[in-house]
């Protein structure tokens, strides 16, 4: 029987509401349907050789015209509000599970998995009417799905760890001390309480370095003050993140001829993160997403951002959008602990990896 997590689930989800639909509506900056603009769909493409054609029925043929099967699209208006609920109803977190009908479902729509096979193109590929250009692209959208928990916007890994050093350096017996505590938070506060400061070393990959410098040269330090204003000034949202940089101004821009340049800067960062930057694989710069985000709502609901819509999928992001700290266990993101500088191949201080990762809100 095949089995999924929620995230899985939501593009199977996805595929078969946006198939019996056939449109799909923008959001504005809080996610909010659009009720004046939506897209009109007119087929979607899955796999290397899949095509689906929505017309008053749903047509699944090969790239080569070749028709394999039809189907009603009322079968799959029905389908759709009971496939919410049973991924709704489904195991939280990452855990799979099953749902009894979904090899049915598959079978008639003659595909085999929950997710797109071709998924470094992007998590849904749809051919729309454009109703501002009449053109009809052929798009790629990033989904994210809303359904039970927050998702993450950039997800963590010991790729995104990101290295401090401690100053003044700290004694072999402080070090012990410290590292005694049972969580990071404790470790974080003792830090704080006792005045020491963190100064950003680097980043602990230099994938994950060289990607932040292409959208920035100075995004690693952006990045790395980021944490500091979450652990040392207590803000959470990007935005107010945001706003404490341009108080601090760690690296120095003239805000009095311009306000906006951590916010700018910031913004840019989370949008090429929504479409395809990640830690671990080198960024070109290219959007794997091109056609925007797909947003599954915790109502069932799909809304999506595009380019007409741009601002406001910026602002989205900037105004929903958290650091985050997931598991810091050494078998998961392993940051939190006082380290030697042997362990981060320094010359010498004592140093601290802290994870970066952005969740949703």
């Amino acid at each position: 029987m095949i089995k999924g997590n929620r995230g899985q689930w939501s593009e199977l989800y996805t595929f078969v509401k946006v198939l019996a639909d056939g449109k799909i509506y923008a959001a504005d900056k809080d996610l909010n349907k659009k009720e004046n603009l939506f897209y009109l769909v007119l087929r979607i493409l899955r796999g290397s050789n899949l095509e689906f054609l929505r017309n008053d029925k749903i047509i699944i043929q090969k790239t080569d015209g070749e028709i394999i099967s039809e189907l009603n699209i009322t079968e799959l208006l029905e389908i759709t509000p009971k496939l919410f609920v049973n991924i709704k109803q489904g195991n939280t977190g990452e855990r799979a599970f099953a749902i009894d009908y979904a090899e049915e479902l598959l079978s008639k729509l003659n595909i085999s998995t929950l997710s797109d096979d071709i998924k470094e193109t992007a998590d849904i590929r749809i051919v729309i009417h454009d109703p501002i250009t009449h053109h009809k692209p052929l798009l790629g959208f990033s989904i994210k799905s809303y359904i039970g928990s927050k998702p993450t916007l950039f997800n963590a890994s010991k790729i995104s760890n990101i290295i401090y050093k401690i100053h003044p350096q700290l004694s072999i017996k402080d070090i012990d001390m410290i590292n005694s505590f049972n969580t990071y938070g404790k470790r974080f506060k003792w830090l704080q309480d006792n005045n020491y400061k963190l100064e950003y070393i680097k980043m602990n990959s230099d994938i994950f370095s060289s990607n932040l410098e292409l959208i920035d040269s100075k995004m690693p330090n952006i990045v790395s003050e980021m944490v500091i204003s979450k652990i040392f000034r207590n803000k959470i949202k990007i935005s107010d993140i945001s706003a404490d940089l341009a108080k601090t101004n760690p690296c120095n821009y003239k805000l009095d001829l311009n306000a906006s340049f951590y916010e700018y800067k910031i913004k840019r960062l989370l949008v090429d993160m929504a479409l395809g930057m990640q830690a671990g694989k080198s960024w070109s710069g290219n959007f794997s997403a091109t056609g925007g985000y797909i947003a599954v709502k915790q109502n069932g609901d799909l809304v999506c951002y595009h380019i007409y819509n741009w601002n406001d999928f910026q602002d989205y992001l900037f105004n929903h959008t958290k650091i985050d700290f997931p598991d810091s266990k050494p078998n998961r993101c392993d940051f939190g602990r006082v380290l030697s500088a042997v362990d981060v191949e320094e010359e010498k201080g004592t140093y601290i990896k802290i994870n970066f990762q952005i969740r949703f809100c």
